[in-house]
């Protein structure tokens, strides 16, 4: 496992596109959090009004970036040289989702960080509301490690690059388009359960409990059938 764990680490650490998307993450949020303060009406909800504006762009971000991951050694055909130093076949796509997780959630951290950086430099003095941390990263984990598990098994079952990332931000536009619809369902989308969670836990308990073990359920479920498929296919041809 930590074997493997390491290779993904460095592939990601040393390589461009990654730490481009890193930049990006910097650039959107400096430029949506000036607009924010330019054009909001309520000073104290700047942050939470810059973070709307790119929760978008960050499932897109993470959309990819999960896709690139998991299918880049069906890209290169390299499991030869990969799974052979692996004990167990589990560790390979547990690796990439704990990986991609941390990845989505460092992104997280950057737009934060950034939003406080520019506020704070352009407007000084302005007391800043934010979202409920522990429920907002909690979110945040739910349901990259969920939509890490769906693309495991999308890739494993078709074992196409093009066909994953069509997946990812086919998913990831059609939550978007349809978040307005019904906002007691959108609530519980992996695009919204960022900010959504907070305010399940404070409207209902259990319904926040269900919630969550819903989630949980499903990445397993999916983690299982990305496994059980896994296992019976020859990746050494």
């Amino acid at each position: 496992m930590i074997q493997q764990l390491k290779h993904d680490v460095f592939y990601v650490i040393y390589n461009r596109k990654y730490r481009l998307l890193i930049l990006l993450t910097i650039l959107l949020t400096a430029g949506l959090t000036i607009y924010t303060a330019v054009n909001v009406t309520v000073e104290e909800d700047i942050l939470l009004h810059s973070f709307e504006n790119f929760r978008q762009f960050f499932w897109l971000l993470c959309a990819y970036l999960i896709a690139d991951l998991l299918s880049t050694d069906y890209h290169s055909q390299t499991f030869k040289n990969i799974i052979p130093k692996s004990f167990n076949r589990n560790n390979y796509y547990l690796s990439k989702i704990m990986v991609a997780t941390i990845l989505g959630v460092f992104i997280l951290v950057t737009h934060v960080i950034t939003s406080w950086i520019v506020i704070g430099s352009v407007a000084a003095g302005i007391e800043l509301n934010y979202f409920n941390f522990p429920y907002f990263f909690l979110g945040a984990v739910l349901s990259l490690f969920l939509f890490s598990a769906l693309l495991s098994f999308v890739i494993t079952l078709f074992g196409k690059e093009t066909v994953t990332i069509s997946t990812a931000l086919g998913l990831v536009i059609l939550q978007i388009l349809v978040e307005g619809f019904d906002p007691a369902i959108s609530a519980h989308f992996p695009t919204m359960y960022v900010v959504s969670l907070d305010n399940l836990v404070s409207e209902s308990m259990l319904t926040a409990l269900i919630s969550i073990g819903s989630y949980i359920i499903c990445t397993l479920l999916l983690f299982i059938g990305t496994i059980k498929i896994f296992h019976k296919q020859d990746l050494f041809i």
